[in-house]
């Protein structure tokens, strides 16, 4: 098995895990909360940088795909509530309230994952310490990429004790997660796009053909207003990655060559840490990984 394999057998485990598990456990103790329908913004800063101040852009150093504004109001409506609050020069900071309820679901998903029994726990451990090794070698390469969604992601997880068993599989399998965005944010980076119109393009890269209104629809998720999804659109064709005729918009050849550069590159940064495994251990790594797989996806 590839490392490219075993890294997709990976992340379908830990995409089994919080889609069945974790995501469902932290669902309901937000509703026992009653926190609002935006709150994952706020409560992903706090996850990530504690009890630290941050600001906006340290923030879309991590989600880059929004709108400024648009996290701005998030977190002024969590200062209204109390979750936040303002620590000078534009930098917001969790006060306890704040702290109380970003922990609450968090602890709740490791408590959803931890009666699982996929694998026997001594092959757990093997694979983890694997992870754990790959994790540690990525932070020992040299930047850049820089390595600051692996850092923040890393210093979390040992926060919330996620160290062994499924919960330290997750913690390990999250932070090679947060190396690869890192590489992935800083290669798109450098054509110098904001994270919104990359977002289009990246979606447009899976071959639909949509009309603006459709595009809008399906990528406004973050808040990106149409006004400037209007603008992406007009960047985007003006640079002659993505097309328009008779009112849908497509990528063109120059569109999917510049995509798949960046995913290239990516896929180089990301899996060079992986050599610091042998020949051996990427074979048991493999494994391993796919005993996980099967594990989750056929439960005893």
């Amino acid at each position: 098995m590839s490392v490219k394999s075993s890294w997709s057998a990976l992340e379908e485990s830990s995409e089994i895990l919080g889609d069945d598990y974790a995501y469902p456990a932290m669902d309901k103790i937000a509703a026992e909360l009653s926190l609002p329908p935006d709150y994952f913004t706020w409560v992903a800063a706090i996850w990530l940088f504690g009890a630290e101040p941050f600001t906006i852009a340290q923030y879309m150093r991590i989600f880059p795909y929004g709108l400024s504004r648009a996290n701005e109001a998030r977190f002024s409506s969590a200062i209204r509530d109390g979750y936040l609050t303002s620590a000078g020069r534009e930098s917001y900071q969790a006060t306890e309230r704040g702290m109380i309820a970003a922990t609450r679901p968090f602890r709740a998903a490791n408590d959803g994952i931890a009666p699982l029994r996929p694998m026997p726990e001594e092959a757990l451990e093997r694979l983890v310490n694997l992870l754990a090794r790959l994790s540690d070698a990525s932070f020992g390469m040299p930047e850049p990429p820089s390595h600051f969604i692996l850092t923040h992601k890393r210093e979390l997880y040992r926060r919330m004790g996620m160290i062994e068993s499924l919960a330290g599989f997750v913690a390990h399998c999250l932070e090679l997660e947060g190396h690869r965005d890192d590489c992935y944010i800083e290669t798109w980076r450098t054509h110098r796009v904001e994270g919104h119109a990359w977002d289009l393009l990246d979606f447009l890269s899976r071959g639909e053909a949509l009309t603006f209104n459709d595009l809008h629809d399906k990528t406004s998720r973050r808040g990106v207003t149409r006004e400037v999804h209007a603008e992406d659109v007009r960047e985007l064709v003006g640079r002659g990655w993505v097309e328009e005729g008779s009112g849908v918009y497509q990528i063109t050849s120059a569109g999917k060559q510049v995509r798949a550069e960046v995913e290239a590159e990516t896929e180089r940064l990301f899996f060079a840490p992986w050599s610091s495994l042998n020949e051996s251990e990427l074979e048991e790594l493999a494994s391993l990984a796919s005993q996980l797989r099967d594990g989750l996806q056929n439960p005893i």
